[in-house]
This record gives structure tokens, sequence and C-alpha cells, in this order.
């Protein structure tokens, strides 16, 4: 085959395996996660944003693109509304382009309630997109002539027409000064996971996220964590707190227990350090290529 085509498979074949080893450590199959953690989950979708930059001069070198950042995503609510006209086939709701933001440092954390960047600068691409059983991919690069002058900390993956789309998910991420040095190359991963045995009958593929959110905290581990503290205040055991590690649900009482002052580890958060302590197991940080574990804390408003 020739060189384009050779390199566009072996980028896909590296988007494959890794959305199939983020799937795994977020689900792996008859092993137990960190200690006591179960592993009997409802349908996700894990979205993986890789961020790599190749220096000038490389062009068409596949083996000079070096990882500057790697992480899941968030994807957002309205990404509900565009899977569902996505599928009855309304025009404009298929994953089209990825647009970078420069807001910060730091950008602003990611939440359900996000629309767009905080901090647009105009820089968007047409991202080709592609599809290999339950992954889709979407790749974009900007050249050693694009995109320079900013200093990038977010990224949205946007469906519809170029500048005028609706977000699909946003990542913010530790800054990128784009500068004629080096090309720089985003390869978004969306990955449908489905489990047989999820929590009660659930059965099949979906967003996991209240409908109704007052708060949320997502928390990244540095290592060694045994407690998160929350930055809102909430009741403890009133049935309203929804927690996830790597996109998986837990149980409370099982994985976790809510906690007021105190808690086993603290580490921070607002003065009455209400949170969560962790049962029997405790957080890993970033190892290699290896992302750190996130807990993600959902206050949810029940009607």
């Amino acid at each position: 085959m020739g060189l384009d085509k050779a390199q566009r498979y072996m980028a896909q074949r590296k988007a494959i395996l890794l959305a199939a080893e983020i799937a795994k450590q977020a689900r792996p199959s008859g092993s137990v996660h960190h200690g006591t953690l179960g592993l009997d989950t409802g349908p996700h979708a894990v979205g993986v944003l890789t961020i790599e930059t190749r220096p000038a001069g490389k062009a068409g070198d596949d083996s000079a693109w070096e990882v500057a950042e790697q992480g899941g995503n968030l994807v957002v609510s309205q990404a509900e509304v565009i899977m569902a006209a996505a599928l009855a086939a309304v025009p404009n709701n298929t994953i089209n382009y990825i647009e970078l933001g420069d807001d910060g440092p730091p950008a602003q954390p990611p939440s359900l309630s996000d629309i767009g960047l905080f901090g647009a600068t105009g820089e968007r691409k047409v991202a080709t997109v592609t599809q290999s059983g339950k992954i889709l991919t979407a790749q974009v690069t900007w050249l050693v002539g694009e995109g320079n002058g900013f200093v990038y900390t977010e990224a949205g993956l946007y469906v519809g027409v170029l500048g005028a789309g609706s977000m699909f998910a946003r990542k913010a991420f530790n800054a990128i000064t784009k500068t004629a040095a080096f090309e720089m190359r985003f390869t978004w991963l969306i990955t449908f996971l489905v489990s047989p045995q999820g929590g009660g009958d659930c059965a099949g593929v979906a967003l996991v996220g209240p409908s109704s959110v007052s708060a949320e905290t997502i928390y990244v581990a540095s290592g060694g964590e045994a407690s998160v503290a929350c930055t809102f205040d909430y009741t403890v055991n009133a049935n309203r707190l929804d927690v996830f590690l790597n996109g998986v649900r837990l149980t409370r009482g099982v994985h976790y227990v809510e906690a007021s002052p105190p808690l086993s580890a603290p580490i921070g958060g607002p003065a009455l350090n209400k949170g969560i302590n962790l049962v029997g197991f405790t957080l890993s940080g970033a190892v290699g290529p290896t992302p750190a574990d996130s807990v993600y804390i959902v206050h949810r408003n029940l009607a």
C-alpha cells in the first residue's frame, strides 16, 4: 500500500489499541480493581483525547509523534440530544470538527452544562472521522504554519457546520504554546461499552449522568488518596450523591461512604470538608502513559 494509506492505517490501529486498553482499565474482565472495588457496572461511553506533537522537518515520519497530553474528556449534557438526533438522521448532528480554546491557564474545568469553549480562538478544523466496531475516532492535525500564537488549554469535539455546530464533548489540558517549531495532532476517541450484567435490569448503550445537577467535583488523583473532599455542601446519606471512578459508577456503602468531617485522609475542600471515604482501596496516580485515576462526584436534585 502507499505511504499515506499505510500511515492512516497505523494511526487507526493505534486509536483502536488505545481505546481497547482504556476500556480494559475501566472495566477489566474477571478481576478486581483497587482492592474491594466491584465490577458489576452499567453501560457507559468512554471518551479520550490524545494530543501529540511532531518537530518541524519530521513531516511524514509517524514515529516522530510524541504524546503531550492524554486523558478522558467530559461528554456534555447536550450530547444526549445530539445522539438522539443523529439516530433519527436529523441533518448536522454527526461529528465534524475539533475546535481549540485559549482559556487561562488554567482552563475552566469541564462541566455537564458546557455548550462551548471558554476561550474560543477561531482555530477549528474539519476532522477525519472513522468508525471501527464500537470506536469512533476524530483526528485533526495543525501543521507547523497553522494555529500559531495561542496558548491552548481546552478543546471541543463538535457536530454540525464548521464554526456553527454544537459541542459533544470538552477537554481541558495543560497549556500548549503553539509555534512553527512543531505540528500538533489531536486524536479524539469515543468508545461505546455495553455490559450484559449492568446495574439492575439495565442493558444497552447510554451516557451515564443525572438529568439535573446542582453541583459537581472532578478530582484527578496524584496517588494514594483514600478520600475525596467535595467543593459543595450536601446532606450526607440523602441518596443525592452519584460517584464515578474512571467512568464506572460506584455503590454507596460498598465502594465508598459519604462523610462529614473528618474524612479518613482529608485533602482540602470547603470549610465543612464533606466528601467520600473510599472503602478498601486507594487511588492511583499517573504511571507512564497510564492516566491517573479520576473521581467524579455529582450532587443531584431529586423532585
